[in-house]
């Protein structure tokens, strides 16, 4: 099975725990992890920037997830809402989308029947939706269409951006879509979010980590999901481990940069 969007043909693969991801003609590579896509957006994602302690807080919950994709970081949120006993208190997810017609695919088939069946759009550039989960607990959705790096950087300068609590750093590969992994990327991400941020992705590239560090994140080595030997974490509050900064330093490879 297979449809055609914006930017060419999306080809639709069942992963190891029986659920979808998608593989881009454009970016020549599939969404999420063939061992499961669901499972892996919950380690990754949710356990990785521990969304269950930050919905038991006093904080408010500000989700950014780069690459809304099918839209399984969305799904996996809400499905985690849904499983806590929730303070009253706000919840937000914002995402990224370069290509609308997946966005609206996506929408029609991660969620068939679902909560979101009223997003609405605001001019060219964002949709918006709002799911209730008791009388006073509401997610706010907020999908913002095009280039993220300007749509963000736009809706920041407006005033339009919570302070991002969780960061789900899931955009196609640097080697595929390094502009969602530079220097400077990570330093808006920085701008646009609490001190007590939590990022997490599924990389573990040197240059990736470098980037990260360079813009002024601690990072913390962890175990990947499935097949893959290691995931990095990040925050903004605390040192990177000694090791891992030796370790860093003896790899020529140098962050990655705007160019």
């Amino acid at each position: 099975m297979e449809f055609k969007g914006k930017l060419g043909i999306y080809k639709i693969i069942e992963t190891e725990d029986k659920t979808k991801t998608l593989w881009s003609e454009y970016f020549n590579e599939a969404c999420h992890n063939l061992s499961g896509a669901y499972e892996e957006t919950l380690y990754n994602y949710i356990n990785g920037c521990d969304i269950v302690s930050q919905i038991h807080s006093n904080e408010n919950l500000h989700v950014l997830d780069v690459g809304f994709g099918l839209g399984i970081g969305l799904k996996a949120l809400v499905d985690t809402l849904q499983n806590n006993k929730l303070q009253s208190k706000i919840y937000t997810y914002t995402s990224i989308e370069l290509d609308e017609d997946l966005f609206l695919w996506s929408i029609a088939h991660t969620f068939p029947g679902h909560i979101f069946t009223s997003f609405h759009k605001n001019g060219n550039t964002s949709y918006q939706s709002e799911f209730s989960f008791g009388l006073n607990e509401k997610l706010r959705v907020t999908i913002f269409i095009g280039d993220g790096r300007m749509t963000l950087k736009e809706a920041h300068k407006n005033n339009l951006l919570p302070e991002f609590t969780a960061i789900f750093q899931d955009a196609f590969s640097p080697k595929k879509n390094p502009t969602l992994w530079t220097k400077e990327w990570f330093l808006e991400c920085k701008a646009m979010s609490s001190n007590h941020v939590r990022l997490a992705t599924y990389s573990s590239s040197i240059s990736v980590r470098k980037s990260l560090i360079a813009a002024g994140w601690c990072i913390l080595n962890e175990k990947g999901f499935g097949l893959k030997r290691t995931m990095t974490k990040a925050k903004l509050i605390g040192e990177t481990a000694e090791s891992l900064q030796v370790e860093l330093s003896r790899s020529p490879t140098l962050e990655l940069r705007d160019i």
